[in-house]
């Protein structure tokens, strides 16, 4: 007799080909054995907005059922909506073909959302041991299949209950529905890795920087209910308002059903708004809805897609529920309280749509002015906090010291111009123990090996993959840094030359190459941005000016020679001044002298939260090759003076070793 076949109950094993290549699953064995639990069916046929709403309950039946396989049925147009969703497992398309698999599963839990015969016909159809929400009587009558889904039934029942008496969202009684417990989880939506390039590349397509305030304007609806929407001169009257008011870029959202008005509304603004395509599909559409910060959008799907993408929702209503609708605190609901009619779900209107016509407009040009005013005083407040550490622990923390020098040493630096690159491509585990060093020693911080990393020296170079580079760079301190708490500085040179008087470069380019520079910089996920040795002001400006409009967590540091003048002839006073404008985190200096630093200090405002790194090199500062002249103890003591000034970081420059940081932490100790 045969021995019968033992099939695996295994999340991933379908019975058709090998989970993973060359291995036998039936002969071997489970290579990854994720057992399937209970198996759960979600229905749900509705509006693509309400999908997306549904996506809220997924954590809270995780959490009920965590060994559990997630089966979602839905049509054709809302199924996207759905992918690369960590909670799901299989969705299925609604068609005979997918009515004819499902009929075959045996089911733990069957949930139903909608209030449509077919999918109640669905749900009563597959096989399930407990069933939820709605289904067909005997009569085809669509009737609730457990208790808690009655208060749900009830609403569509009775309009006073619906319009003027419930004051719960659609996940609170969809959750009541589900019998799951409500604790308010957000809707679960997740780009794949190619639309995170392709919103970037459409951002420089459309012109859009980093620093640019954007808000997005929804102006339709889906055909079913037309009188959702605004007019088309109501969205002219608000846009031309707020283009007017303030540097304020503005984007047309939308579906196909979308295109004539927002085409429209572009042509009487002739290229002052940007239009984006309105039939690229659901994927894309988020995708351009990504970007603004603020959408200003009627009930619709794509008020939906907004909460969904975290946006900050300014959302009117007239005809529809607004108490249904959860903005979770981000966004605010503007509708007429006063109007008895209002909402009804009619699509007649018998009082020429009051409800839209007399929308409070001046009300969402002041919630867009309030948005971007306190977006830019959270954002300040954020950059402040860096450094928070060091008055917790009521020490300064502590930098790590030279690289470049070390490197030098070891000559692992050929090409001068570029030895930040070179060294990160050719000698990874130096540079790498050269960090870990710096940690065993008693750095809170590590310094990126990107001081020659910069565009301008690159390309200079001849080398092209200036973002790379970068990413290589942080990623070694990454490795170094493990998963301890050190925090990670990204370091940015001036273009030229540090101590070069005279500039040769323009202005233009000079700008061109810190903006990519700190954008590669933060984007490989450095904690912040340490501007180093900058002694012109003409970057000094630039970089505060770039980095404070754009949220940019930065700490400006100082050099000049024995006068505290900078090399670009402005009195470091002056300078200063200008750096705090922008909130950094903090003022430093580096590779001066503690002749120069004692200079320096004393005219700083006993508020401002400051550090040093100094010049530990002997010889000159152009030469080629930088020996250490002050020791690691000789160095400690110098800086102890310091303290009294309360820095807030403490570490060395130029000719400095791991040893001087192990001092400087001593000396910091007592």
């Amino acid at each position: 007799m045969k021995n019968k076949l033992e099939i695996p109950s295994c999340k991933n094993f379908s019975g058709y080909k090998p989970c993973y290549p060359d291995h036998n699953c039936l002969k071997d064995g489970c290579k990854e054995n994720i057992p399937i639990g209970k198996k759960i069916l979600i229905i749900n046929f509705d509006a693509m907005g309400d999908v997306l709403m549904t996506t809220a309950q997924l954590p809270s039946i995780k959490r009920k059922f965590p060994e559990s396989k997630i089966y979602w049925v839905t049509l054709k147009i809302a199924a996207p909506l759905l992918k690369n969703n960590q909670y799901i497992d299989q969705i299925f398309i609604y068609d005979a073909e997918s009515i004819s698999i499902l009929n075959q599963i045996e089911f733990d839990i069957v949930m139903n959302v909608d209030k449509s015969q077919r999918s109640c016909a669905l749900l009563n159809s597959v096989q399930a041991k407990e069933k939820l929400g709605f289904g067909l009587d005997k009569n085809g009558v669509i009737v609730p299949v457990n208790d808690g889904a009655n208060y749900n039934y009830k609403l569509g029942m009775d309009d006073h209950f619906k319009f003027k008496v419930n004051q719960r969202t659609g996940q609170d009684y969809l959750a009541e529905t589900f019998e799951l417990e409500y604790t308010r989880d957000d809707y679960i939506f997740n780009f794949s890795v190619d639309e995170l390039r392709f919103i970037e590349n459409y951002k420089k397509t459309v012109h859009i920087r980093d620093t640019d305030k954007i808000i997005g304007f929804n102006t339709g609806c889906s055909l079913l209910y037309p009188n959702k929407k605004m007019s088309v001169g109501q969205h002219i009257f608000l846009i031309n308002k707020l283009l007017a008011k303030r540097k304020y870029k503005v984007m047309l959202l939308g579906g196909p059903e979308d295109t004539e008005r927002n085409n429209e509304i572009a042509d009487y603004f002739r290229g002052r708004v940007i239009n984006t395509p309105t039939n690229d599909g659901v994927r894309k559409g988020a995708c351009y809805e990504s970007i603004p910060q603020v959408v200003v959008t009627g009930d619709s799907f794509g008020m939906h897609l907004a909460i969904a993408l975290q946006k900050y929702v300014i959302a009117w209503f007239g005809l529809s529920c607004w108490t249904e609708i959860d903005l979770y605190d981000r966004g605010v609901k503007i509708y007429q309280e006063d109007l008895e009619c209002s909402p009804c779900w009619k699509k007649q209107c018998p009082f020429d749509l009051e409800c839209i016509k007399d929308l409070d407009l001046n009300r969402i040009i002041n919630e867009v002015d309030k948005y971007f005013d306190e977006f830019d005083k959270v954002k300040i407040q954020e950059r402040a906090n860096v450094f928070e550490k060091a008055r917790k622990i009521n020490r300064p923390l502590i930098l790590d010291g030279a690289m470049g020098s070390v490197l030098q040493e070891k000559k692992l630096t050929s090409n001068k111009r570029v030895w930040s690159a070179k060294a990160n491509d050719d000698s990874q585990s130096e540079v790498l123990t050269l960090h870990k060093d710096y940690l065993r020693a008693g750095a809170d911080i590590i310094t990126t090996n990107t001081f020659r990393t910069n565009p301008y020296s690159l390309i200079s170079s001849g080398v092209t993959d200036i973002t790379g580079s970068v990413f290589k760079a942080v990623e070694i301190a990454k490795r170094a840094r493990g998963k301890s708490a050190i925090l990670i500085a990204g370091s940015n040179p001036p273009v030229e030359d540090c101590y070069q008087v005279e500039r040769t470069i323009s202005q233009k380019d000079l700008e061109w190459n810190h903006k990519v520079h700190i954008d590669a910089l933060m984007e490989s996920g450095c904690d912040f941005i340490m501007n180093e040795t900058q002694s012109h002001f003409d970057e000094i400006k630039f970089i505060s000016k770039y980095c404070g409009e754009n949220h940019i967590p930065f700490v400006m540091n100082f050099f000049f020679f024995d006068t505290p003048n900078l090399l670009s002839g402005q009195h470091l006073t002056d300078a200063i001044d200008y750096v705090l404008k922008y909130h950094p985190l903090a003022i430093g200096f580096n590779c001066i002298t503690f002749e120069a630093l004692e200079n320096a200090v004393k005219r700083l405002k006993p508020e401002i939260t400051w550090g040093f790194y100094l010049n530990c090199g002997g010889g000159k500062l152009t030469d080629n090759t930088i020996d250490c002249a002050i020791s690691p103890i000789e160095y400690a003591k110098q800086a102890k003076p310091f303290l009294k000034y309360n820095p807030s970081f403490i570490g060395s420059c130029c000719g400095s070793t791991p040893e001087h940081t192990k001092k400087i932490k001593h000396m910091i100790d007592g």
